[in-house]
């Protein structure tokens, strides 16, 4: 070959061949960056879905877009114990009666609703004017025949006001010229903070204004400074750690109640904290090398990093417990805490592997007492509906079809067993042949789908069928246990809670504070689950709590065994 030509025929289908193989490499380079393209397309078009689009779910907005059932003959599957398809009227009448899980759309009725709290009432009088009650006629006196009765809901301002404490001393006038004068002063009340100036109506207030209705404490110093009260934020972070300092006892009680359950739900939700302490964050990695390579990979801005708030629901069914817990990290070793003197044997969570680890670790070091992983449906069908609104894939849009079918059977069977109607045995029967047969039928469309995987016209719904048979196990074991519904969608309510009022107060200064958070926020949510006031309880748990000493002191400060007494003004106006 002389300046880049060949010379013999042999040399030109040597260059052709060349040629031949870096055009064949070019469009593979081509493809693959197409391919990275598609995919990150479709991550952009879920994001900009989840961002600026409306976050409903319900079957019939769905619906609207795309139809969602197909009949699995047309994707060339076969099934035994196949449900037969529903007609065209059945299916319209289930997208205007129930929504994507199955839930009725029960239309709400017209009017206002008759107030039925336990709210004290007064009675406020229109009359006439004992003059108007004369007869425009004769001037005789006129009889009332009848009345007409309303309701309306009064507002009283919140209203602060200082209390002064007068302790009155007494001494003996008979013994002065005695050296031993008999002195008595009135008994001190205990308080759940010493020597402060709040009292328990005011730090449940304070409490049930950050942690429910979601204001910071920088705005609720504003708004005392406005009525002439000057708290400091400082002030008001202080009392919620030594309110959680004093309160360990009751703290150890729920973690006690909490495990009393047959089932345990976890969900977690970040958190950023400013002070960090690395020998707490050392301490719940599995080994130091893991450590080591978190913390090197860790991107977090200045000192403030990501912690979490995990949640994990517990106790027994007339008594349901909410615990909020701080962590340093999102790692499955903060499990096993949960685990050591738990009664029961399930798990239930999102798909998040540091479970797996955690109750591998467990199942290994315990053999005699083994935890069973159950994995949410919701959080297996999420990926499907992300993709289905994103990118309109009709793939994805069978599989919502046969999600679909799977939580219309559980539902209606968990009606009849919760309504009394079928029992336990019947039940679980039921869900082996009705569920399980659903189940069957959306494993084999999965399977199938992954062994086609390039006819998939979304990469998200590729992700979503990976994640689906990477947890199918954990997925199926739910059917076993009637206790169990098929999500975690009452941790995920539970979480919301904290995620409402972390947009506000946005980080906590230390893990002091973000424990002291947690345990707060787990009163209030606890005594609305067992439908306590959450203020009331506050309040009355903060009245009654600094005479607690022994362990059956601390029972009767829980939740359900509290006597509830209501507010009442002490003492007596003084005249300015």
């Amino acid at each position: 070959m002389k300046n880049g030509q060949p010379e013999s025929l042999a040399e030109a289908l040597l260059l052709i061949e060349k040629q031949k193989k870096r055009i064949s490499e070019q469009e593979e380079k081509i493809r693959a960056q197409q391919g990275e393209i598609k995919i990150l397309n479709d991550k952009l078009a879920v994001k900009r879905v989840r961002e600026f689009a409306a976050k409903t779910e319900s079957l019939k907005k769905l619906a609207q877009m795309q139809p969602l059932l197909f009949d699995l003959e047309d994707l060339g599957i076969t099934v035994e114990h196949q449900c037969p398809s529903p007609s065209d009227e059945e299916i319209e009448q289930a997208i205007n009666d129930e929504d994507l899980f199955g839930r009725k759309n029960a239309k709400k009725k017209p009017g206002r609703k008759k107030n039925t709290s336990n709210l004290s009432r007064q009675k406020f009088v229109i009359d006439l004017s004992e003059e108007e009650k004369n007869c425009p006629n004769c001037g005789s006196k006129m009889v009332k025949v009848r009345e007409f009765v309303s309701e309306r809901v009064v507002h009283v301002p919140a209203m602060e006001y200082i209390e002064e404490v007068h302790r009155y001393v007494y001494e003996c006038q008979e013994c002065l010229d005695e050296n031993d004068k008999p002195v008595r002063k009135a008994a001190k009340e205990k308080r759940i903070i010493e020597h402060s100036i709040a009292i328990p109506e005011l730090l449940a207030h304070i409490f049930i204004s950050k942690y429910m209705k979601h204001t910071p404490f920088y705005c609720l110093e504003d708004a005392y400074n406005w009525q002439g009260v000057h708290i400091s934020r400082q002030d008001m972070c202080n009392w919620s750690l030594k309110v959680h300092e004093r309160l360990k006892n009751l703290e150890n009680l729920f973690i006690r109640e909490l495990k009393k359950a047959q089932l345990l739900m976890f969900d977690e939700s970040p958190v950023q904290v400013l002070h960090l302490d690395e020998d707490e964050i050392k301490a719940e990695y599995w080994d130091d090398s893991r450590y080591r390579r978190k913390n090197d990979d860790s991107k977090d801005e200045g000192s403030r990093k990501n912690c979490y708030m995990w949640i994990v629901l517990g106790g027994t069914k007339e008594h349901p417990v909410y615990l909020y817990n701080f962590r340093w990290t999102r790692s499955g070793k903060n499990v096993l805490e949960f685990l050591e003197g738990f009664n029961g044997n399930l798990i239930q969570c999102d798909g998040y592997s540091g479970y797996n680890s955690a109750v591998s670790h467990w199942n290994l070091n315990h053999p005699d007492h083994k935890i069973e992983l159950i994995n949410c449906w919701v959080h297996a069908r999420r990926g499907f509906a992300d993709s289905f609104k994103a990118t309109k894939s009709k793939h994805a849009a069978q599989a919502l079809s046969l999600f679909k079918n799977i939580f219309d059977s559980e539902n209606r069977l968990r009606r009849l067993y919760e309504d009394g109607r079928i029992s336990e045995a019947e039940f679980l029967q039921k869900r082996k042949e009705e569920v399980k047969s659903h189940m069957d039928n959306l494993h084999a469309w999965l399977v199938d789908k992954q062994l086609k995987s390039m006819i998939l016209d979304s990469s998200k719904t590729k992700e979503a069928v990976e994640y689906c048979l990477r947890r199918w196990e954990n997925l199926e074991n739910y059917i076993n246990y009637p206790e169990v519904t098929f999500s975690t969608n009452e941790a995920e309510r539970g979480v919301k809670s904290w995620v409402m009022a972390k947009k506000n107060f946005l980080f906590a200064g230390s893990g002091n504070g973000a424990r002291a958070s947690c345990f707060i926020l787990s009163l209030i949510e606890t005594a609305k689950q067992n439908g306590i006031a959450p203020e009331d309880y506050l309040r009355c748990l903060f009245e009654k709590a600094p005479y607690a000493v022994t362990e059956e002191d601390w029972e009767k400060m829980l939740p359900w065994n509290i006597e509830i007494t209501p507010y009442k003004i002490r003492g007596e106006w003084i005249q300015q």
